[in-house]
């Protein structure tokens, strides 16, 4: 993994870099591929987080996925699963970054500890807790999601009601579940609570990150759940069975299923991981071209005048046809208001935004360079 003097990014001014904030990536890989129409041919910059969709996206054969972070916890945790994908079988691999059960994580960290850098293993060696945990289990994010499991959601709700959420039904026996079953008095004040911009501010997400928001957090994070609940089909949703169960069992995220696994590997060294800003790699010259983004939410945490020099950068870096796809979660953000080179792909970006199952993002923005 390399590492390089970095260009500062506005949101390093007033956010904390130093945990593992999440442990796995919480956007639906399904929707960023569909939106990239990734081809061989491209060169991709994906925000790293914890990997997930810079590995599904390897499912696509792409020419290179550079993954960069800021965070070098977050880096430590792609670059696990990077290493696990090329040294263990599909089996180990889920038990090793906590997919699977299992009871020798160690062991399986043993056999592929010396192809790791010095300080992502220094790291491990450091926190074997959190391999002992699993690794996916281990982010801040998890850790609130695994509070709202254990704490919250029982005085909502008895266990046979949660269970019954996750079970196949018609759209209109998921409204009636919501509308008869789920959503009684302490479902509202609870949700808002636990979900509240304070709450969420302190114990979920980092407060700063909410600098730019100015809707109700937990309004919006209630109606985006109701919508997840009663119009996608909750029995083949990986989120929420997490949420929920506190593990995937048999409903994985793309990057985890048993059928692109070898895909992934096949592709795993295209893969390269850089810890540094967006800024600073759009000004790297030995770069020749990137054709496909994947920006995760980064908009969210910048005034609109910083994502402006982002994407000034990026029309330089990019050809024409090259696309961009990013989440807003509760800020408005959107390059294409300020640039006539971007081609905001409106229709396709709503449609998806129907299909995305990591639910809570308000808009999904895919934008074309003309």
């Amino acid at each position: 993994m390399e590492t390089k003097e970095l260009v500062k990014s506005e949101v390093e001014n007033y956010a904390k870099f130093d945990l593992i904030r999440y442990a796995q990536v919480w956007e639906d890989a399904e929707i960023l591929i569909k939106a990239l129409q990734i081809k061989e041919d491209d060169n991709i910059l994906s925000i790293a987080s914890a990997g997930e969709n810079a590995l599904s996206m390897l499912i696509q054969n792409p020419n290179k996925i550079y993954a960069i972070d800021l965070n070098l916890n977050q880096m430590a945790c792609t670059e696990l699963k990077k290493v696990a994908y090329k040294f263990l079988e599909y089996d180990e691999c889920m038990k090793l970054i906590g997919v699977f059960d299992c009871d020798n994580r160690l062991e399986l960290f043993e056999k592929i500890e010396d192809n790791l850098s010095d300080n992502t293993k220094r790291y491990f060696l450091e926190n074997k807790n959190i391999l002992e945990n699993g690794l996916i289990n281990s982010g801040k994010f998890e850790k609130y999601f695994n509070i709202f499991r254990k704490k919250i959601l029982p005085l909502i709700h008895g266990k046979k009601v949660t269970q019954e959420l996750l079970k196949k039904k018609s759209k209109k026996e998921r409204i009636e579940f919501y509308d008869k079953k789920w959503n009684n008095l302490r479902w509202q004040l609870l949700f808002r609570i636990f979900f509240s911009r304070t709450v969420m501010g302190k114990i979920g997400r980092d407060k700063a990150f909410f600098r730019y928001v100015n809707v109700n957090v937990s309004e919006h994070i209630l109606e985006r759940t109701k919508f997840a609940i009663t119009q996608l089909d909750t029995s083949v949703n990986p989120y929420l069975h997490y949420i929920i169960n506190g593990k995937y069992d048999k409903v994985l995220p793309l990057a985890y299923r048993k059928e692109n696994f070898e895909k992934i590997k096949e592709n795993i060294d295209k893969l390269i991981l850089l810890s540094e800003s967006v800024e600073t790699f759009l000004e790297r010259e030995d770069v020749d071209y990137i054709s496909k983004y994947n920006l995760s939410d980064i908009f969210e945490y910048m005034d609109d005048s910083q994502m402006c020099k982002i994407f000034e950068k990026i029309l330089t870096k990019s050809p024409e046809g090259s696309r961009v796809a990013y989440w807003n979660m509760l800020a408005d953000k959107r390059a294409s208001k300020y640039f006539e080179k971007l081609e905001y792909k409106e229709k396709e970006s709503l449609n998806l935004l129907k299909q995305d199952k990591a639910f809570f993002y308000s808009n999904f923005i895919i934008e074309e360079i003309k």
